[in-house]
Parts: C-alpha cells; sequence; structure tokens
C-alpha cells in the first residue's frame, strides 16, 4: 500500500508545500512567494513571522487536498534554505530575520581573520560572513538588547520545527553552516562559541538529518489541518538535498547547481586529516557522509544581469538569447571577462572585486560580450572542478538548476569541464532529495540508491566535449586569470573604494 508524504520546501523567495506517494509520484503542489527587504547599509531582512504564517498555509491547503483526496499523509519532510538568522523569545522573533544575502557581517568578520585556520579545522569553513555564526556576533555587537532578550539564535528551519513540534533541534547539514559545530565530534565546540562569544543555551540541540525531530503538535495540527502526531523529519539543507534529489549518491561524480548562486558538490567519506581554505567542509544529507562544497556568489544572476541591460526586458528574451550564444559557439571570441558582480569565491575570497571586460573594438557586439561572460563562468566553475579533484577521482557531473534549460549552455559547460555531463531529470531536485530521506526514514526503503532508483523516472540527458573547443576554454581561462591578476588588489577592480 501507497504512503504520502508531505515535502516544504523554503527557498529563499517562497516556500512551497508538495505531496509525494512512496513511488515518487507528484500528487499536489502548492507554493507562496516572498521577498526579503534590501537595506542601504547592506543589511538584507525580512519579517520572521511570514515563515510561519506561510508554512501554516501550505500546511493547510496539502491536508485540505490529501482529505479531499482521502489520503493519509504517514510524514513531513522539511528542506530549507541554511543560513538565515532569527533570533527568538519562547519562540516569538525578538527581531527581523537576518537573510543569508546581508553583507553587514563582513566587517566583523574582517576581525576574526587571524582565526581562520582554526575555524576551517574545528568547524569545516574559515569564519564566512553568510554562516549563522558570524550573524549571531554580529546581533550581539549592533543590537545587544536583541541578542540578550532572545533565548533562541536559530534558523528558518530551526524555528518552524519548533512551532511544528515544540522541539528545539538544527540537524547537521545545518550545523555545518554555523561555523560554531564541530564538523568532526558534531556537536557544539565550546572554543569556537568562546571566540564569538556566543552562548551555547541560546542554540538548538543538534540531530542528524533523515531523523524524525518530534511529532506534530496538537495546537499545530489544529492550525494547519496536518493529523497531531505524525513524525517531522528535517532532510537537511536544500543543497545537500539538491544533490541527492540529483542524484550525486557516489563519490567520483560532482553536482553542479547553477541557481542565483553556484554551489559545486562532491562526496567523500572522511574529512582530510588537513582541510583546505579552498574547500568548504559541510555534512551530507546522506548520514555518515561529509560533502566538499564550493560556493560561487553569482551564477545565473550573472546572466539575469545582462538581459536586464541589454535586452528588452519586456519580452521573453529566451530563444534569443540561446541564438545569440549560439551564434557564437566554436568561434575565437576576442573578448576576455571575469564573472564576480559579487566577489571572486573560488579558490579566494575577494567580495570587493567585480566583473570585469577587457579586448572591446568597435567590432564588438553584446553576443560576443554575452558569449565570454558565460564562457568565464563555466570556466570558473571548471577551476572549482579542479580542486575537488585533489580529493579523489571525478569521472561525471551532473547538472541542474536554471542555466540548464539551455542546450547550447550545457554544451559548453561540458567543453569547459572537459567531461560528460548529465543533465538530470528531476525538475524538483531539492524536494526530491528531502523525499528520498523520509522514504528512508520511514523504512519503505533500506537505502537512498534504492529511493532513488525506484522514484526518479525518465533519463538523464548526456552531453560530451567538443574536443574542438576545449582549447579556446583553455585560453580563455588563461586569460580570464590574467586579468584577476591585474586587477586584484587595485582600484580599477573595485566597486568601492574606502578612503
Amino acid at each position: 500500500m501507497l504512503k504520502n508524504f508531505l515535502i516544504i520546501d523554503i527557498g529563499t523567495s517562497s516556500i512551497r508545500g508538495l505531496l509525494f506517494d512512496s513511488n515518487g509520484q507528484d500528487l499536489y503542489k502548492t507554493q507562496l512567494k516572498y521577498k526579503p527587504e534590501y537595506l542601504n547599509d547592506g543589511g538584507v531582512v525580512q519579517d520572521a513571522s511570514t515563515f510561519l504564517t506561510y508554512c501554516i498555509k501550505v500546511c493547510s491547503d496539502c491536508a485540505k487536498f490529501a482529505n479531499e483526496k482521502q489520503l493519509k499523509i504517514n510524514a513531513v519532510s522539511m528542506t530549507s534554505q541554511r543560513s538565515s538568522l532569527i533570533p527568538t523569545k519562547n519562540g516569538i522573533p525578538t527581531d527581523k530575520a537576518i537573510m543569508w544575502q546581508d553583507t553587514r557581517v563582513n566587517s566583523l568578520v574582517k576581525q576574526y581573520q587571524s582565526y581562520n585556520d582554526f575555524f576551517i579545522e574545528r568547524s569545516g569553513s574559515q569564519l564566512n560572513a553568510v554562516y549563522l555564526g558570524a550573524k549571531i556576533s554580529w546581533l550581539k555587537e549592533n543590537k545587544p538588547e536583541i541578542y540578550n532578550d532572545s533565548d533562541k539564535m536559530l534558523n528558518i528551519p530551526s524555528y518552524l520545527i519548533y512551532h511544528m513540534t515544540g522541539e528545539y533541534v538544527m540537524d547537521t547539514t545545518y550545523g555545518s553552516r554555523t561555523n560554531l559545530m564541530n564538523i568532526r565530534s558534531l556537536e557544539w565546540d565550546l572554543d569556537l562559541l568562546k571566540i564569538l562569544e556566543i552562548d551555547k543555551n541560546k542554540l538548538p540541540r543538534i540531530t542528524n538529518p533523515g531523523v524524525s525531530c518530534g511529532k506534530i503538535t496538537k495546537e499545530f495540527a489544529e492550525l494547519s489541518g496536518l493529523t497531531e502526531g505524525i513524525p517531522l523529519i528535517s532532510a537537511g539543507g536544500d543543497q545537500q538535498c539538491a544533490a541527492v534529489g540529483e542524484g550525486l549518491l557516489s563519490n567520483d561524480t560532482v553536482s553542479i547547481n547553477t541557481g542565483t548562486g553556484g554551489y559545486v558538490i562532491k562526496n567523500i567519506d572522511h574529512l582530510p586529516e588537513l582541510p583546505t581554505r579552498r574547500l568548504i567542509y559541510n555534512c551530507s544529507a546522506v548520514p555518515g557522509k561529509y560533502i566538499l562544497e564550493i560556493d560561487l556568489l553569482a551564477c545565473s544572476s550573472i546572466l539575469n544581469w545582462f538581459i536586464d541591460n541589454f535586452y528588452d526586458p519586456k519580452k521573453d528574451n529566451f530563444e534569443e538569447i540561446n541564438k545569440d550564444i549560439a551564434s557564437c559557439y566554436g568561434k575565437n571570441i576576442s573578448v576576455t571577462a571575469i564573472p564576480y558582480p559579487k566577489g571572486k569565491s573560488v579558490e579566494e575570497n575577494d567580495t570587493r572585486i567585480r566583473t570585469a571586460f577587457t579586448n572591446i573594438g568597435l567590432s564588438t557586439t553584446k553576443k560576443d560580450m554575452l558569449y565570454a561572460l558565460m564562457t568565464s563562468l563555466f570556466t570558473e566553475i571548471n577551476d572549482g572542478i579542479d580542486i575537488l579533484r585533489s580529493h579523489g577521482l571525478v569521472s561525471s557531473v551532473i547538472i541542474g538548476g536554471g542555466l540548464t534549460n539551455s542546450e547550447i549552455m550545457n554544451q559548453m559547460q561540458a567543453d569547459a569541464y572537459n567531461l560528460e555531463i548529465k543533465r538530470t531529470p528531476v525538475i524538483e531536485a531539492t524536494a526530491i532529495g528531502a523525499l528520498i530521506s523520509v522514504l528512508v526514514a520511514q523504512h519503505v526503503y533500506k537505502t537512498f540508491e534504492e529511493a532513488y532508483s525506484k522514484i526518479v523516472h525518465g533519463q538523464y540527458i548526456t552531453y560530451k566535449p567538443n574536443v574542438k573547443n576545449i582549447q579556446f576554454q583553455n585560453e580563455f581561462n588563461d586569460r580570464k586569470g590574467e586579468l584577476y591578476k591585474v586587477l586584484k588588489g587595485t582600484k580599477a577592480g573595485y566597486y568601492k573604494v574606502e578612503n
């Protein structure tokens, strides 16, 4: 008999509720959109209560559909954006949520640069402005009354889990995005907490992904229409779940997700003795595994910027964009570009550098500039793949995200990486990853591999590198590297120059 599961997927711009059965059949989907508030000082905030209000609404919509179709929801699985901060007291937000994109924390991160190697060794990453630890420390320093009045510092899933189950819980995939959890012991690290002067009692307890965080309470059941007592599974962070949903289950494959930001991920079974600054070490959504992660600060947002400024914003430009890029494919475009509208993150943490174009002549067209910009993005991703190769074989790449809707850009990726790449057949990769997690947790299937094989239907689309274009990719990457070296540390390379 088929079981049914509710997946709650919390993104940067929307929250979704999706109903699946244990064969992977999607039964119903509902979505509510929201928008963060962007402040002049670099702050990005949002009314934290929106997440709870919208969570109740999507649960209610899914419960109503299930009741109408006489379907029983057996469990709830949650996946979320990973690094937004909600300070609370007795579960009630004491301030607006500080979103993951907030850049006010950058100045604080610089104060702790001398601890970077220690943070890498203990937490898996140097102190990162995106992560929760720096945000909590910034809040304590800049809004001490909010910090002192709050009894818990939560991310979005922990905030919702509390209201759904009454438990303060954070799974290790999110814990490894705080700079506060010891990446080896999987516990809050007292030394790291001491450095940032954060009270451990203000943090939720840590658990593994794929286990029950608690059961739906009577109060939340009355608000949402869900059945009291069904388990809530924390499936893991959105990028970890997306990697699972795309089929990243072996250690010799790399997953590349080209969303607003880009994420390059590889599985490993054991952490290296000596972590490197060039990688982020996170816990996987698969219990007991780790992922090596490289984050690009901007990815499909680069293309969106170019479209907004060089194409007609009143019409759908998808077909024209692909045609323009295809017209340049295979040609030795002389324009050089570096793809850093929000800074460089592969190999170096250079947040001040910005995008640049060189070798623009009177014959240069916007097609040339677009092709150069996207080529520079894909060669930058390949620089990341080269770093991952130092941790083992990379034999193929799975691609997902917005840019994979373009056939020509998929081929450009294969050329840039000089690897066979596979476009996943999964559209809802993050939700499918969360579904796989709950299916294994509820003993419907024994392993993640078995669950994936049973619920994912459709074939990968494969792209092989075009040997005729690989030389251009290599030459272009050399030019891109030289351009960055020239601009690095100069006023010409900076968007803002401090007095």
